[in-house]
């Protein structure tokens, strides 16, 4: 995890605030996501609705945003990360995403407050949530990191990411 919040650090230069949630305590898998108009759901997975592609997200008990977003064909649960300049993946999640690599062959892609963060760069082939699809989007696969990142790379293809309150909306 402390490798992933330096890199997302690295990436921009500085991390979001932290702030104590005001919402109840609930599992992030049962947060609410809501696609266009429809009736919330008791999952992060958007459907794939012919509206308008708005999708909100709920957020966390422990004060930020989840999203589960189809990377090739696997489903991803990354946390939404404005200020992460990209896509960075856990080992675990781009082996489930099918995407090849060797751990041995790892390099470094940023430096953190503890150092080099050693990583290796891919292309991802598809990327969807909601009814915003990326093709050909670049990642890296972090070493050691536990959790993915949805970034700018993907969140910059939609009009706009506002958030109001516990509430963010991608258009």
């Amino acid at each position: 995890m402390a490798i992933l919040i330096i890199f997302a650090a690295t990436m921009v230069g500085a991390l979001m605030p932290s702030f104590e949630p005001t919402a109840p305590a609930i599992d992030e898998r049962e947060r609410v996501i809501q696609v266009d108009s429809m009736e919330e759901r008791g999952s992060f997975e958007p459907s794939n609705d012919a509206g308008t592609g708005t999708v909100t997200l709920e957020r966390s008990s422990d004060g930020h945003f989840y999203a589960d977003a189809q990377v090739n064909a696997a489903t991803i649960h990354f946390l939404v990360d404005t200020g992460a300049t990209g896509i960075a993946l856990s080992t675990d999640d781009a082996r489930r995403a099918g995407l090849a690599f060797d751990a041995a062959g790892f390099e470094q892609v940023g430096t953190g407050a503890s150092g080099a963060v050693m990583g290796h760069w891919v292309e991802l082939n598809r990327v969807q949530l909601g009814l915003k699809t990326v093709t050909g989007t670049p990642a890296v696969i972090l070493e050691g990191g536990d959790r993915s990142l949805l970034g700018q790379s993907f969140l910059s293809k939609f009009g706009s990411v506002e958030i109001h309150g516990n509430m963010m909306v991608l258009r």
